[in-house]
């Protein structure tokens, strides 16, 4: 008892020391908050894991800007709050297994592929810097982007209980809809008055200017997308019950979010995602499937007729801006026209092609540039890392290997769900596993046109939702333990 005293003393005295020297660089008021907020972390990331990936999302993927989070200088770089959340929970994994004999990892056929992508995309990164073509600085955008991927690890190895497992999907759409209600409200008040992060401006199409009409694509588009999916497919597989009254409210305010960003890629994702459904849906679930369907398009004829008896108010003009957005995947115009958003990315695929055949195997490295400065960059933007392809993103920063890596683990994704998913007998997370992996679908057909596959608050979303498919199929499934 004695012997340990000294150094607890030392110890108390030390962190004491440095507490009053922040208190004395900083408002002692602030130095609290952290501590608290610290303490708080700490207790979350020990002892309810769901609840610090909860906490990663809200960083990440809702209406924080991640570029105005405090950096912590650690020599040879800075480090976010969210690097320090995802270092801590993969530190837990190995304190855990060392300390814990009955501790294992839980192996799933998603880990090789996902580390082969993360590896390859480190290794082709320190290749670049040794060869001084990148910086480490430069670099850390996307490294941390990548390594938000392995929010799927610590779902598979610290999501052990089934309670745990719903609260992470509960909080999931909890946070969606949060994001939701934020989006209505930011178009609402118009872009005169900035309430979130992200694109907030007045809506133009091929040419049109809506001054009527604000977009809002705010950084957690990613888990309304998702969440619209989720709810929407167990509203179909389960039985109607009361409580559907209030996920069917949820899945109008998402939807109605989700037509305020206008962003055509994610309207294609869901009508894509509806129409699978119905193909794999059995009768019972297809004439429910038909019944939602067609609930909705009533509902959404019937609010039109009535906003269109005033044609000069805010939802009018937010209704004609939606059809014309819509109306643009029919335009011929839309694919050939030099001029449109669609086509105006080409020049892109001149800088980038090049850059990948002559890096073909591990890329440039992630942070790396492949174009100079253009007419299309400006004050606000630096494009010449940024690509519209998401497959010729990782094409060209993590090279072939990467990408086969990281479609791997996608494909792996979609086909264990779609294989898997009737095996479940709990239909609300049957419909979780299905929805999720044809989210993953999704995303890859979406990346073509848009890098959701490497966009910062797309990527911790991935990670999470094919976490839990493995979880929902290796653990907690009946009979022979799905496949591992």
């Amino acid at each position: 008892m004695h012997d340990r005293l000294l150094p607890n003393l030392l110890a108390a005295s030390g962190i004491g020391l440095l507490v009053g020297i922040a208190a004395l660089s900083f408002s002692p008021l602030l130095v609290l908050g952290i501590l608290a907020a610290a303490a708080l972390f700490i207790y979350a990331i020990l002892k309810r894991p769901e609840i610090g990936l909860l906490g990663y999302l809200i960083i990440t993927s809702t209406i924080i800007e991640r570029s105005n989070l405090p950096r912590i200088p650690i020599g040879v770089g800075r480090l976010l709050i969210t690097d320090i959340i995802l270092l801590a929970m993969i530190g837990l994994i190995l304190i855990r297994l060392l300390v814990e004999s009955d501790f294992k990892i839980i192996h799933t056929p998603l880990d090789l592929p996902l580390l082969a992508f993360g590896g390859i995309g480190m290794l082709a990164t320190f290749l670049a810097i040794g060869q001084s073509s990148l910086t480490l600085n430069e670099s850390l955008g996307e490294v941390r982007t990548v390594f938000s991927y392995m929010t799927f690890f610590i779902v598979t190895n610290l999501v052990r209980e089934k309670g745990q497992l719903r609260t992470l999907i509960k909080g999931l759409f909890l946070l969606a809809t949060i994001v939701a209600l934020a989006t209505i409200a930011q178009f609402i008040l118009g872009n005169s008055v900035r309430i979130l992060p992200g694109r907030v401006e007045t809506l133009g199409t091929q040419g049109m200017r809506f001054l009527e009409v604000t977009r809002v694509i705010p950084p957690g588009q990613s888990v309304m997308v998702v969440a619209f999916i989720a709810v929407f497919t167990t509203l179909v597989l389960q039985r109607t019950r009361l409580i559907d009254a209030l996920k069917l409210l949820q899945c109008s305010l998402l939807g109605l979010a989700i037509v305020v960003t206008f962003f055509r890629a994610s309207w294609i994702m869901i009508a894509l995602t509806v129409l699978i459904i119905g193909f794999l849906a059995n009768r019972q679930e297809r004439q429910k499937l038909l019944l939602w369907v067609l609930g909705a398009i009533l509902s959404v004829t019937v609010i039109l007729m009535v906003v269109m008896e005033q044609p000069e108010s805010r939802a009018a003009s937010l209704a004609r801006a939606a059809f014309a957005r819509l109306g643009t995947l029919a335009n011929v115009a839309t694919y050939e026209d030099q001029s449109s958003s669609l086509r105006s990315r080409d020049f892109e695929y001149g800088y980038a092609l090049p850059k990948i055949l002559a890096n073909p195997f591990v890329g440039l490295g992630l942070g790396a540039r492949y174009r100079p400065l253009t007419l299309r960059d400006y004050e606000t933007f630096d494009g010449r890392r940024f690509i519209h392809n998401g497959h010729v993103y990782i094409l060209l920063k993590t090279g072939v290997f990467g990408y086969v890596g990281l479609l791997w683990f996608m494909l792996c994704v979609l086909v264990r769900g779609l294989r898997y998913w009737r095996h479940i007998s709990e239909p609300y997370m049957r419909g979780i596993v299905l929805a999720f992996a044809l989210t993953s679908l999704g995303v890859l057909i979406v990346s073509i046109v848009e890098p959701y596959v490497m966009t910062p608050g797309w990527t911790p979303v991935i990670g999470i939702i094919a976490g839990i498919n493995e979880i929902v199929l290796c653990r907690f499934s009946p009979g022979p333990s799905v496949v591992r």
